[in-house]
């Protein structure tokens, strides 16, 4: 049985995380979807070059001579870069020539991004695999529903189902560029959305909340010591829910522009970063920050409602905060809800104490970090 060799080469962090869950059953996804008469194995390469480069011309190269040095018949990137042609948001390039394919992950946006990619990798390959001579010969032996050798349809009909909302387009390219096959996604601004999306998530906000510890605890701190006294139960009954609302936003924002300034989060100008880019890596951190921000007030108000409803007796809420009738579960909401706004606030400023190195490695993806330092180091 013939033996077909796949190199898949993720960038480091989350590329990497989505690449070893699936390591295992692409073999088996090939046999099923591709041909079941060659036996497939799958290499697994972390390289930092494809989550460095800003080039996708120099991530298929650099793929390329690594295919050819492991010995791979075809090589497959998963990078974190997010990659335009004329403003379109890229999914996946495919070099016939070179047998290698690359996909974007932030194009495919966020959850459920393992089931996604999986399918994508399988239909990349299947374009791949038909489009290149060398395995014209092993098409007799295709599973039975294989991806069949059209060029039309090998990688464009499940890719396509990956983005529901947004449609895909297959482009190909006759001219003299080393990318023969392009995905793009349409219309434009569903693109944008997209990706700045998926550039959010490969952030990894959710990471950033364990690493302020002592940022949740000042906050709650504040908090509990304001409650001791009643003018939060009085403000927290006089206080319309819009007045509540806007307080809520303006504790958010303040505290991820506060994380921003005070950390130095913010691209700015420089001679090596385009203009284009650097708006879409400082909205992804903004993203980002918003997202972790929120999953850090929803865990302050828990704690909050735990302890107000622990220690304050309905009876004596309704004596101090001059309720009509004693205190029921929405006042407990509220009160809960006003001494979160205000900690988050007291928390911004222990955000702002936090090591700067520290905020930067939790809050930046790994091509962000690269990206970072090269600024830094050209400003």
């Amino acid at each position: 049985m013939q033996n077909v060799k796949v190199g898949l080469i993720p960038a480091p962090e989350l590329p990497t995380e989505v690449a070893e869950k699936l390591l295992n059953t692409l073999p088996e996804q090939f046999n099923k979807f591709i041909d079941s008469s060659v036996s497939f194995e799958v290499a697994l390469n972390i390289d930092p070059m494809t989550g460095a480069a800003e080039n996708v011309e120099e991530i298929l190269y650099k793929a390329s001579d690594l295919k050819e040095r492991k010995g791979w018949d075809y090589a497959i990137c998963l990078t974190d870069l997010p990659i335009f042609t004329e403003g379109y948001v890229v999914a996946a390039d495919v070099s016939v020539k070179h047998g290698v394919g690359q996909i974007s992950i932030p194009a495919f946006g966020s959850m459920p991004i393992k089931r996604r990619l999986k399918k994508a990798i399988v239909q990349l390959f299947g374009e791949l695999y038909f489009q290149s001579s060398s395995s014209e010969e092993s098409t007799s032996g295709m599973a039975q529903g294989a991806i069949r050798p059209n060029r039309n349809q090998t990688a464009f009909r499940l890719l396509k189902k990956q983005f529901p909302i947004s449609p895909v387009r297959r482009i190909e390219d006759d001219g003299d560029s080393e990318i023969d096959i392009r995905f793009i996604v349409v219309p434009r601004i569903n693109g944008r959305s997209r990706i700045l999306i998926g550039m959010a998530h490969a952030n990894r906000p959710w990471g950033i909340m364990p690493s302020f510890k002592k940022v949740i605890a000042l906050a709650f701190a504040t908090g509990a010591f304001g409650l001791i006294f009643p003018t939060l139960w009085q403000l927290s009954n006089l206080f319309t829910n819009l007045r509540l609302i806007t307080l809520t936003v303006i504790a958010i924002t303040g505290m991820v522009v506060w994380i921003v300034l005070a950390h130095n989060l913010w691209e700015k100008p420089a001679y090596r970063n385009k203009r284009k880019l650097r708006n879409l890596y400082n909205n992804a951190t903004l993203i980002t920050l918003i997202a972790a921000v929120m999953m850090y007030y929803v865990m302050l108000f828990a704690l909050f409602f735990i302890a107000v409803v622990i220690f304050i007796p309905p009876a004596f809420f309704k004596e101090m905060a001059f309720l009509n009738e004693p205190a029921g579960v929405i006042d407990y909401l509220r009160l809960s809800w006003l001494s979160t706004s205000i900690s988050t606030i007291a928390g911004a400023i222990g955000a702002g104490l936090e090591n700067e190195e520290l905020v930067r490695n939790i809050t930046y993806g790994y091509r962000q970090k690269r990206r970072y330092q090269e600024v830094q180091q050209y400003d």
